[in-house]
C-alpha cells in the first residue's frame, strides 16, 4: 500500500513512475510484474540460500529485459528487497543508475553477513551465490526511524547514512469525527493490526478483561486476521477463559477505505509491539489522525515516535493490567484525553502525514538523479 501511495503521490506532482515489481499481471501499462519471490507471502522468511540464487538468475534475467524495452530511467527508488534478492537492484545499478533506498523495517539485515558467522556460513553464501549488500548499491538512504538505522548499523547494513522520515497517513482520508468518550458510558475500545504474537492482540484482550473486573462497561473491536489459524482459534478460546467473549467483536480483515469509520467509532485505541525492531507502526497513526485516544506499549521506532512527542497514553510494562491502568485514566478524564488525541492529530499532520513522507521520497530522488551514475 505504501509503494502505491508514493508511486500515486510522485504522478500527481508530474513524474513519470514506472514500476517494476511481482504478482499477477493487471494489464497497467506502468506496472510490469515481472519479478519472482524466493519465498512466496505467508510463509516466514527464512535463509532460503538456494531460493535466493534461482531467483537471483531469474530475476536478474527479466531486469535486463526490463531495461531493454523501457529504457534507462533517471533515477531508481528501491523499497524492500527481502524476498526478492538484490539482482535486480544490480542489474540497475550496472546500467548506471542512480539508486535511493528505503528502509521500513529491516530487510537489509537479511543481506548482511553476521559479525561472527562461523566460515561455514561465509562459505555456503559463497556457493550459493547468495549476495550480501554492499556500500555501493545504493547513493542515498531513508531510514524510517533513528532505532530502526542504529539496528541495522549494528548489523553490519553498509547502507548510506542517510536521512531519518517518519512514514506518515492519508490525512485527506483519516480525519477525526465527533469525540464521544464520556464519564459513565460504556468503553468502545479497538485493536487493529495483524493477528500475531508480536502486534500483542492477547493484551488488547486482557486489558478489556481487566477494565471490566474493575466495574468499568467496554467492549472490544478486534479489526485483522492471522497468518497462523491456530493463533486465531487461541485468542477466542483465550477470550473464552477471560470470560470476555460475549463482549469481543471480530471484524477480520478491512479494507482501508473503511477503516476510518471504524476508528472514528471507538474511544480508546490500543497499540501494542513486541518487536525489538518495530520499524516505526502505523496503526497508532491512523487512529490519531481521526481524533482517538491512543493507549500504547511500543517498542523501537514506535516508541521513539510516542517519547519524542508524547501523544498517547504508555503504559508502563506490557501486560493487561497495566493498560487498563490507562485506559481507566483516560476514560476517567475524557477533556484530558480528548486534549491530547488533539495534540496527537497536529504532530500527526505536521510531522507524520503521507504528503510529508511522498516530499521527503521526492527530494531524495531529485537529488540522486542529479549525481552521475556508477557502473559497478
Amino acid at each position: 500500500m505504501l509503494a502505491r501511495d508514493v508511486v500515486n503521490g510522485l504522478v500527481a506532482r508530474g513524474h513519470h513512475v514506472s514500476v517494476l515489481t511481482t504478482g499477477s499481471n493487471t494489464g497497467e501499462q506502468s506496472i510490469a510484474r515481472t519479478l519472482r519471490l524466493a519465498r512466496p507471502f505467508g510463509q516466514p522468511p527464512g535463509a532460503d540460500r538456494l531460493r535466493h540464487l534461482v531467483a537471483a538468475i531469474r530475476n536478474g534475467i527479466a531486469t535486463r529485459r526490463y531495461l531493454r524495452r523501457r529504457g534507462r530511467p533517471d533515477v531508481l527508488l528501491v523499497m524492500s528487497l527481502r524476498r526478492l534478492g538484490l539482482a535486480p537492484l544490480r542489474a540497475f545499478r550496472r546500467a548506471g543508475v542512480p539508486a535511493v533506498a528505503t528502509v521500513n523495517d529491516d530487510w537489509p539485515a537479511a543481506y548482511c553477513l553476521p559479525r561472527r558467522a562461523p566460515w561455514r556460513v561465509a562459505l555456503e553464501r559463497w556457493l550459493t551465490g547468495f549476495k550480501l549488500l554492499r556500500k555501493e548499491d545504493a547513493d542515498q538512504t531513508m531510514w524510517l526511524s533513528e532505532a530502526l538505522r542504529a539496528h541495522l548499523t549494528e548489523a553490519g547494513a553498509p547502507l548510506p547514512v542517510g536521512r531519518v522520515q517518519y512514514q506518515g497517513v492519508d490525512c485527506s482520508h483519516f480525519s477525526p469525527g465527533q469525540a464521544s468518550m464520556s464519564p459513565g458510558r460504556s468503553l468502545s475500545l479497538l485493536f487493529v493490526g495483524r493477528l500475531h504474537p508480536s502486534k500483542g492482540p492477547d493484551i488488547a484482550l486482557q486489558a478489556l478483561a481487566e477494565v471490566r473486573a474493575r466495574g468499568r462497561s467496554a467492549n472490544l473491536v478486534v479489526v485483522g486476521e492471522a497468518d497462523d489459524p491456530a493463533y486465531e482459534a487461541a485468542l477466542h478460546r483465550q477470550a473464552a477463559e477471560l470470560g470476555v467473549a460475549d463482549y469481543v467483536s471480530w471484524r477480520g480483515k478491512m479494507t482501508r477505505d473503511v477503516l476510518p469509520e471504524v476508528y472514528r467509532e471507538a474511544d480508546i485505541f490500543l497499540f501494542v509491539s513486541r518487536l525489538a525492531h518495530e520499524g516505526q507502526g502505523l496503526t497508532y497513526l491512523e487512529a490519531m489522525a481521526c481524533g482517538v485516544p491512543v493507549v500504547a506499549s511500543p517498542s523501537g521506532g514506535a516508541r521513539e515516535f510516542l517519547t519524542r512527542y508524547p501523544i498517547a497514553r504508555l503504559a508502563k510494562n506490557c501486560d493487561g493490567s497495566s493498560f487498563a491502568d490507562e485506559i481507566i485514566e483516560a476514560a476517567g478524564n475524557p477533556a484530558e484525553a480528548h486534549q491530547i488525541a488533539a495534540e496527537a492529530l497536529h504532530i500527526v499532520r505536521e510531522r507524520a502525514s503521507l504528503a510529508a513522507y511522498i516530499d521527503a521520497v521526492e527530494e531524495e530522488l531529485i537529488a540522486a538523479s542529479e549525481r552521475p551514475g556508477i557502473d559497478t
